[in-house]
């Protein structure tokens, strides 16, 4: 089964915007389009009110930062796919992932150059999840 089949569902919900004080910046700049300071969780099951998520706070303009622990490369992923969590995957073979059904929701909320953004994704095991979202949910 290839990866985009074991991904449960994707779907978008409201805009929530969060401030740049959400973590003190530590690299270099990330572009001048405007604000991109967001909010990533992920957590186990397909419920978006999940009560046992890790979160972290990724800032990626207009400095490098926030408590993602692999921030530039996150930065790096999300500029390449304009911050769609959607649109992160770039692979030409699928990963080796078990079917082992143990799902997965990872949320992105905040402000990409500029613009709220919130999305969510399920995914049907931590390996899928990695696979597709690259470096941006790896924390």
């Amino acid at each position: 089964m290839s990866c985009t089949g074991r991904v449960v569902g994707v779907s978008i919900s409201a805009a929530v915007a969060f401030g740049v004080s959400m973590a003190a910046p530590v690299g270099a700049t990330a572009g001048a389009d405007g604000q991109s300071v967001v909010s990533l969780s992920v957590g186990p099951g397909v419920s978006v009110e999940v009560a046992d998520k890790r979160t972290v706070s990724l800032i990626c303009a207009p400095t490098v930062g926030g408590t993602h622990p692999k921030a530039e490369e996150a930065c790096k992923s999300l500029v390449a796919a304009d911050g769609n969590i959607r649109a992160l995957a770039d692979f030409t073979v699928p990963p080796l992932c078990s079917d082992e059904f143990d799902p997965v929701i990872a949320t992105i909320d905040g402000v990409w150059r500029g613009k709220p953004i919130s999305d969510h994704g399920f995914f049907s095991n931590v390996c899928v999840l990695r696979a597709t979202t690259v470096s941006v949910f790896d924390f």
